[in-house]
């Protein structure tokens, strides 16, 4: 097949492709392309920048399909969100905590929660000995430390020793008499 070459002038659009988008293989391609002397090379050239522009297309398209399941995600994520909307009064009725204390946001309560870990222990109607163990209980010990407030002590029956701490790390309460 012989070439069919009828436009005689030279190219004179200037080139407006910025050189630093363009990869150090495709400059050296566009380079072969300029300057090989010989056919072969020229179609080897040609050739390879075929390759390279079809392996760019396949790593572009790879981007896509990874961002369009990124954006499925996302709008799933955000039709479940929007179709899970709490009412303001939830969100009111949450800023106050057991204790009632009234917080003005609930972030604000969340964080106070978190910052302070907190244990809260209620013991009510104990009829039976009871074993609580505080690992790392101590005088000095944060958030939560002892101090011996008072001894109590069965009048009644001196070797009784009353409210007793018995390591650092278990606590035995047990009621010896009613505290005066």
């Amino acid at each position: 097949m012989t070439g069919n070459y009828r436009d005689p002038t030279h190219i004179d659009v200037p080139n407006n492709i910025d050189p630093n988008h363009v990869s150090t293989e495709v400059k050296q391609l566009a380079k072969w392309l300029r300057e090989k002397m010989y056919g072969i090379d020229v179609r080897e050239a040609i050739a390879r920048a075929v390759e390279q522009m079809s392996s760019d297309v396949y790593d572009d398209q790879q981007v896509v399909d990874e961002l369009e399941k990124l954006i499925d995600e996302l709008n799933k994520e955000w039709l479940n969100t929007l179709n899970g909307l709490t009412q303001d009064a939830e969100v009111k009725n949450a800023r106050t905590d057991i204790k009632n204390v009234v917080y003005t946001t609930l972030k604000e309560r969340l964080d106070s929660e978190q910052t302070h870990n907190i244990t809260h222990l209620t013991v009510a109607n104990v009829d039976e000995l009871q074993t609580l163990r505080i690992d790392g209980l101590t005088k000095a010990s944060t958030p939560v430390k002892y101090a011996n407030e008072k001894q109590v002590n069965d009048a009644l029956n001196p070797r009784s020793q009353g409210l007793m701490i018995q390591s650092v790390s278990l606590i035995k309460l047990k009621k010896v008499s009613d505290i005066a």
